[in-house]
């Protein structure tokens, strides 16, 4: 996984504007937790007229430790707030950053890891091959723009099996076990 910049950072609750990429182009934030901390990640509307908490983009079991993990920031989202979890260290913290999602590596043959991650692929219509070690592992598919997403698969692990993509867009890999997917 190609790192991004982290230059957000802090320790227990709070939050951070999302640097939303420009032309149209999805926003993938990556996070880092520092060792025992535990935190969910909203998306959050901030605005001077509207203040509302969104879904949960990452939760506490996906930041846990000092692995870097990613997810697409829908466009609606103004921030991100971080709310310390229930287990872990009392003040965790944190390293935020963004991206735009055109800037990832494309997805040419295939792709592993132990962490949710964003893999951009720009091919047709095809299949890939899912293998999950253990755990749930959820695959989302979003347009390159990173609107609504699709669900293609949702398992529990040990598995094994072929998973249709509609298409070019990105995929999001939400597992925290081994994971891998190749195309073909």
């Amino acid at each position: 996984m190609e790192d991004i910049r982290l230059p957000h950072s802090g320790r227990g609750n709070g939050t951070v504007p999302v640097s939303h990429a420009p032309d149209g182009a999805a926003t993938v934030v990556e996070i880092k937790g520092g060792l025992l901390s535990s935190f969910h990640v909203y998306g959050l509307i901030d605005t001077p007229g509207r203040l509302e908490q969104g879904r949960m983009l990452l939760s506490p079991t996906h930041a846990f430790g000092v692995h870097r993990v990613r997810a697409v920031v829908p466009r609606e989202y103004t921030h991100l707030a971080v709310k310390r979890g229930s287990t872990g260290s009392a003040f965790p913290s944190w390293r935020i950053g963004f991206r735009d999602s055109g800037s990832l590596p494309g997805l040419v043959t295939g792709a592993e890891g132990g962490h949710p991650d964003v893999l951009r692929y720009t091919g047709g219509r095809t299949t890939l091959t899912l293998e999950v070690d253990k755990g749930v592992a959820v695959l989302t598919h979003r347009s390159p723009e990173g609107g609504d997403g699709t669900v293609l698969r949702r398992c529990d692990g040990p598995f094994r099996g072929a998973v249709e993509v509609p298409g070019p867009g990105l995929i999001e890999v939400d597992c925290l076990a081994r994971w891998s997917v190749a195309l073909g």
